[in-house]
């Protein structure tokens, strides 16, 4: 069926507003319906990626919070979901605490409503993080006094926010793990802060592409991407491309790099070789 093309989307396909740039947008829709196969790959879920996506003419499903699902945006429901266990979750909650970390639980209800549970707002990254997604509305976060109710939901992820010191020992703790991956890596609208994201060991870009790539009988796959948490897809990459911008990793991992998200990296190489 030919080539899938798959983009990240903060810092790769977002510009430092954390916004599609007017000209990736009109670029990316003239290709998708010329039958360009191209979708995205992101940390973000759905509820925070459908309004940033909302003028892209997306025909395929999308990998949301690094492969915990994979979203069909034409029937508007999840095809796959990878869950962290819940004894696990408590686990790596526990853990964090001890550690003096402020976990953020995303869960899905019983009803499947997604949430994020939070107790308190302790650091720049934090705050960024969170008033951001507040002041556009998100009405999944959920202040709280313990973590008691969440864990016996449906896990997404645990993520921890603070200094890459501060997190250090949590990650050596899960990181050979086999029931769970770690995301670890900077936030890019933060400097001086990481992200530790612990959830299913399904949970990868690299699965997530590689489902998509077998189940839509793609021959080729070609990835787009800048910081950490992409070297997965990258992985299994036929070719794999870093903007300008990205990952110190990803640059040197690349198999050519890009004009920056800012400068419509992502697009404007795609119209030069579809």
């Amino acid at each position: 069926m030919g080539v899938l093309y798959v983009s990240d989307l903060d810092g790769t396909l977002l510009n430092d507003n954390q916004e599609i740039d007017n000209e990736t947008i009109e670029i990316l829709n003239q290709l998708i319906d010329k039958g360009l196969n191209f979708t995205i790959a992101t940390a973000r879920s759905i509820e925070s990626v459908r309004e940033i996506v909302k003028e892209l003419h997306l025909k395929l499903p999308i990998i949301l919070i690094n492969g915990v699902f994979i979203f069909d945006t034409e029937k508007s429901q999840t095809i796959q979901n990878n869950y962290l266990s819940s004894q696990l979750g408590t686990r790596v909650v526990q853990t964090y605490l001890q550690l003096g970390l402020n976990p953020l639980v995303y869960t899905t209800d019983t009803i499947g409503n997604s949430r994020i549970y939070y107790r308190g707002i302790f650091n720049k990254s934090e705050e960024n993080y969170i008033k951001n997604r507040l002041s556009k509305g998100d009405m999944r976060f959920r202040l709280i006094q313990d973590y008691e109710e969440c864990i016996h939901e449906n896990i997404i992820t645990v993520n921890a926010i603070a200094s890459p010191q501060n997190l250090e020992k949590a990650y050596k703790e899960y990181i050979n793990n086999e029931e769970c991956t770690c995301h670890f890596g900077p936030d890019i609208y933060t400097p001086g802060f990481n992200w530790l994201e612990i959830s299913s060991r399904h949970a990868t870009k690299k699965e997530a592409v590689l489902y998509l790539k077998n189940k839509l009988n793609f021959e080729r796959l070609v990835c787009f991407g800048d910081n950490l948490n992409d070297l997965p897809m990258f992985e299994v990459a036929d070719e794999k491309y870093a903007v300008k911008n990205a990952h110190e990793i990803i640059l040197n991992t690349a198999d050519k790099i890009i004009e920056s998200n800012n400068n419509n990296g992502v697009a404007r190489y795609l119209k030069t070789v579809f």
